[in-house]
């Protein structure tokens, strides 16, 4: 006699409603967010502001540095900042270059003054017309005193004095020789035949004029100065031209 086969099993229940349905877990909350460098924040402001030279530049460096030791924001703030400042730095000094510039006279391919400009009495040229800072009536034949600083201009306009030699005297690195000895110096070498030579055809010199000099100081030497300048101007006042004749 056979066996009859076991009844089918019924299927499992199904689980409780809600259960896991086996995803992953959820991922943590996230923390807070990173704050922005203050640093960063002042840099970029005052490189807008073009105040307080390269400060700009320098905070944004140091926001840079705290932002990658902290995990702060603000590094495009400081980066903007150090390259706004730095184009506001090169823009000023090329200003004051051109201004600095600006403060030199002008001259033609011949080193005629087309344009008037401030120096001192170093720079002035045989040729050149110039402005005294004091009067020139209260110079004398002892040599005028070389003031910090003239007007070169061109000769076409009122000036002081107009000058027809410069040269050196003394070895670079030699002592101070006096000022008794550049004076005298200076009366043989600023004499009326070198004027007249200047001053060409007509070798007579308007009454009105008298011949002066500037001569280098005993501090003036120190600094390396060893022109002395012969020129020529009118103490009753400022003249308007050169005193060269067309055949000079």
């Amino acid at each position: 006699m056979s066996t009859p086969p076991p009844p089918p099993q019924s299927p499992p229940p199904p689980p409780p409603y809600g259960s896991p349905q086996g995803w992953g877990a959820q991922p943590p909350p996230h923390g807070p967010a990173a704050k922005t460098n203050t640093l960063a924040v002042v840099a970029f402001v005052l490189s807008l502001l073009c105040v307080l030279p390269l400060v700009p530049m320098i905070l944004g460096i140091v926001a840079i540095r705290q932002i990658r030791a902290g995990g702060e924001k603000g590094t495009g703030l400081a980066v903007a900042a150090i390259i706004l400042n730095g184009i506001t730095v090169v823009l000023a000094a090329g200003v004051l270059w051109g201004a600095l510039s600006d403060v030199s006279p002008g001259r033609d391919s011949s080193g005629e003054v087309t344009r008037p400009g401030s120096g001192g009495t170093e720079d002035i040229r045989a040729g050149d017309c110039f402005n005294t800072p004091d009067d020139i009536r209260d110079y004398d034949a002892s040599g005028a005193p070389a003031a910090p600083s003239v007007d070169i201009v061109p000769c076409g306009q009122p000036h002081d004095g107009e000058a027809f030699a410069v040269f050196t005297v003394g070895s670079g690195d030699a002592a101070f020789p006096g000022a008794d000895r550049i004076r005298v110096t200076a009366e043989q070498r600023c004499g009326e035949t070198v004027l007249a030579a200047y001053r060409g055809t007509d070798a007579a010199l308007p009454g009105s004029l008298e011949l002066y000099y500037y001569l280098p100081t005993e501090s003036s030497w120190d600094d390396g100065d060893r022109k002395v300048t012969c020129f020529v101007g009118d103490p009753a006042g400022q003249r308007t031209g050169s005193i060269r004749t067309s055949g000079s």
